[in-house]
């Protein structure tokens, strides 16, 4: 658009101004692991280096305990039952909270211990998962059972955020572009770049766009591809997000090819079914769409359902619009 002007950008002061703007974001993002940078972080990265994820392949890994901090992000060689703190795997199957995805929560068993998992982050690159230790006590370097349990429903949100993107683009145009996500266990959220609010039909068009996708059975693959092929392949990149020379690229048929580095589902009929909860305002040019699959939309469905009986119920008519247009005329 400005070389149509015979304008130039200035990126420097773009890249500049985008820093400021998520050093902002990120000192106001109280959840977020990367606030606490204060901690041990560097010590253990000279120390241990980067543990591997493995989570791609496993929900389950019998794990070596590399590091344990405590709740001030120190480092300690025991967190004694009832206490909280952070530990470090030599591999983890726990996914870190990253391009909108929710970190995994699970559990770390062994010598009947219960240690519940309750959130998953990365600090300085390295994978680290929250704990609370409900039975006995953790151990720097014992070994564990690390079990993950939340990873199907989230990876359907996120499946079905991708087949979302491509569906606003069909009905809405190729100039809407992702502007943040999130996507865990229960919903997923999507923000796009688009001037006014969406009509009814517009989002009945998604909806019903989406779920064809999920009802042709869409095989889902990963593929890791040096850059700039992946960029010739016609794979979307989020805006502002810095990748290396080697990226991963989630196709689903011939519908969605996306750089991502979340999980993902198999098969597009795993999501189940879609359903779009709200379409909302964000800011300036940027909309929201809230949705459900997988567990979720059967609640969801559930819940429409029993309030429909509880309404037939009222009106007394097993047909709920006849019986309410009944009642309007009494009351009339």
């Amino acid at each position: 658009m400005l070389r149509e002007k015979d304008m130039g950008v200035d990126t420097a002061k773009f890249d500049e101004l985008m820093n400021a703007q998520r050093a902002k974001a990120k000192a106001a993002w109280k959840g977020s692991g990367d606030s606490s940078n204060e901690g041990d972080f560097k010590k253990l990265l000279e120390k241990y280096g980067i543990n591997k994820y493995i989570g791609y392949e496993n929900v389950t890994a019998t794990c070596m305990i590399v590091a344990l901090l405590n709740e001030n992000f120190e480092e300690v060689t025991i967190i004694k039952e009832g206490e909280s703190g952070w530990v470090m795997l030599d591999e983890t199957p726990f996914y870190a909270q990253s391009g909108g995805q929710v970190g995994d929560i699970g559990a770390l068993e062994g010598n009947e211990k219960i240690v519940m998992v309750e959130d998953t982050q990365k600090f300085h690159n390295i994978n680290m998962s929250k704990i609370k230790v409900e039975t006995q006590s953790l151990t720097k370097g014992e070994a564990v059972d690390a079990i993950v349990v939340n990873r199907y429903e989230v990876a359907k949100h996120h499946s079905a955020t991708h087949l979302l993107q491509t569906a606003l683009k069909i009905v809405l145009g190729d100039n809407v572009s992702q502007a943040g996500s999130l996507n865990d266990i229960s919903r997923l959220r999507f923000d796009f770049t688009y001037p006014k609010a969406m009509t009814t039909k517009q989002i009945d068009e998604v909806e019903d766009l989406v779920n064809t996708m999920i009802a042709r059975g869409l095989k889902g693959t990963i593929d890791e591809l040096p850059i700039e092929e992946a960029k010739q392949s016609g794979a979307i990149a989020m805006f502002g997000e810095k990748y290396g020379d080697v990226v991963r690229v989630v196709n689903f048929g011939d519908v969605s090819v996306e750089f991502c580095g979340g999980t993902h589902v198999k098969n597009s009929s795993d999501i189940g079914s879609f359903y779009i909860t709200k379409e909302s305002g964000v800011s300036a040019g940027v909309r929201r769409i809230e949705a459900v699959c997988g567990l979720s939309a059967i609640n969801y469905t559930k819940n429409i359902i029993n309030n429909l009986n509880e309404i037939k119920q009222e009106v007394k008519n097993n047909d709920a619009l006849l019986g309410i247009k009944k009642l309007k005329d009494q009351v009339k």
